[in-house]
């Protein structure tokens, strides 16, 4: 797309905004992300971006979700008497006709938002004091958002977390075989298989009400959190997935990436090891901000949730896997095997480690 259309799109969205130029930005692999830098350096930037409605089949719902939760934290800062408050939470441009979202003539949904300006992002976390700061602002924005209920928002992605869900789906794609590498793999679907009971739990706590839903990230990696030029946290972004869910969600994801010292596609199996300061850090971070508003069951789940979230996305890999690698994208033959492998291992890493974890997150 030329920058003459790019131009015509953003006329629709309710602003004035003289465009010096539009230039492709930051590396995600769901949305098309392009940066709008204005002609008056009077103006701010904005960030154009196409949400891809393949993945996120309810684009008006998604966006009603990120209107709700941002408009929920930009009224508790405006209370507080923050400062800079448009570098402290994310702001979408209203369209003309009142969406939150502008239509191409191929049907493609694109938003316009703020760019928040003198800030950066960190692709991986170098020492436990970034985990520190990260956990914090993740924990932040989770207590932000804490009351607002849950049922007010839909979800982006239905079941993304539900583990009897993804369960059945696996056991569905044991029993079709697609691609024919059942037999080959009986091994990795006995480990899956024989924690499922134990595993399901959580999804279990959250049907009959034992653990509360609340609003949560769902993609809680470092580089969606933005900082200021001295490092300090301003405001967590990418909120495509934000939607009801467990606050467990957020920390076991967070530390299922985090907590490992390798890759989560690393072929060699005896690199993957459990970091326990990055985990210390995280937890201490997470909870100093987390602890106001989470229940007891919740505080004793957390060091379960990152045995959790491993076990789901090995059974995700697998069942794509299995299914002919249809969903994630691959590197090469066999690379969902590969990272299946690799967070098996780091499953049983967390299992050995858990009462370790466990006594981190008391004293936290």
């Amino acid at each position: 797309m030329s920058n003459p259309q790019f131009s015509k799109l953003i006329e629709l969205f309710d602003i004035n905004l003289n465009i010096n130029e539009i230039t492709a930005f930051g590396n995600g692999h769901i949305n098309d992300t392009y940066l709008v830098k204005a002609s008056s350096s009077e103006s701010s930037d904005y960030i154009l971006q196409r949400k891809n409605h393949k993945i996120f089949k309810n684009v008006p719902g998604m966006m009603n979700n990120i209107v709700i939760s941002t408009n929920h934290i930009r009224n508790k800062l405006v209370a507080a008497g923050e400062k800079e408050v448009h570098r402290k939470v994310m702001t979408y441009i209203q369209a003309k006709d009142g969406k939150m979202f502008v239509n191409d003539d191929e049907g493609n949904f694109w938003t316009l938002f703020l760019f928040i300006s003198d800030s950066c992002g960190v692709e991986s976390i170098q020492n436990p004091e970034q985990a520190y700061c990260a956990a914090r602002a993740f924990g932040h924005f989770q207590e932000q958002l804490s009351d607002l209920p849950g049922e007010k928002l839909i979800e982006t992605i239905p079941n993304f977390h539900n583990g009897i869900s993804r369960l059945n789906d696996f056991q569905i794609a044991v029993s079709k075989d697609l691609a024919g590498r059942v037999n080959d793999n009986q091994l990795i679907i006995d480990k899956i298989l024989d924690r499922s009971s134990d595993m399901t739990s959580l999804q279990r706590k959250l049907d009959d009400k034992t653990l509360p839903l609340r609003i949560t990230h769902n993609d809680t990696k470092i580089n969606n959190i933005l900082f200021d030029r001295d490092n300090n946290t301003l405001c967590v972004i990418d909120l495509d997935t934000v939607m009801p869910g467990s606050a467990l969600y957020d920390f076991g994801d967070a530390i299922r990436t985090l907590g490992n010292t390798a890759p989560e596609d690393e072929p060699d199996l005896t690199k993957i090891k459990f970091n326990k300061e990055i985990f210390e850090a995280f937890a201490q971070g997470y909870l100093s901000e987390a602890k106001v508003f989470l229940n007891p069951l919740e505080i004793e789940y957390l060091a379960f949730s990152c045995r959790y979230m491993a076990w789901e996305q090995a059974m995700r890999f697998f069942t794509d896997y299995l299914n002919g690698d249809i969903y994630y994208k691959t590197e090469y033959q066999g690379h969902n095997l590969v990272r299946t492998k690799a967070q098996i291992r780091y499953l049983e890493v967390l299992e050995e480690n858990s009462d370790l974890m466990e006594a981190i997150v008391k004293g936290s």
